[in-house]
């Protein structure tokens, strides 16, 4: 893979220049988008697992959950960065909700004891 660099080069007008001399790939700019082919045959074949009611559709859902995982594996980075954001971000708000209930329960119990 030949990868061409250009160079930017800085503009001298005194204080009022935007950047430093840059240097940059085209292919760096690029995202990987293989994960997407085992991305679209995990929501095709989990589709197929909920329409459908006989054996081949465990089948169809254990093939699409190891396509789902291996399509996060391939995701590049940044993807993988915001799903675990998302993830933290629903996990908290559940942990709240959790802990909301269980001092409420906590206090009716206490109310019953009483």
């Amino acid at each position: 893979m030949d990868v061409k660099l250009t160079t930017i080069p800085k503009n001298n007008f005194g204080l009022f220049y935007k950047h430093n001399t840059t240097t940059y790939s085209s292919e760096v700019s690029k995202m990987a988008l293989f994960f997407l082919i085992p991305l679209c045959t995990a929501l095709a074949t989990g589709y197929f697992f909920n329409k459908s009611s006989d054996e081949l559709a465990y089948i169809a859902g254990v093939f699409a959950a190891i396509s789902l995982i291996f399509s996060l594996v391939l995701a590049p980075w940044q993807i993988q960065f915001g799903l675990l954001i998302i993830v933290l971000i629903i996990t908290n708000r559940l942990l709240q909700e959790n802990e909301s209930k269980q001092t409420q329960n906590k206090g009716e119990q206490f109310r019953a004891t009483k």
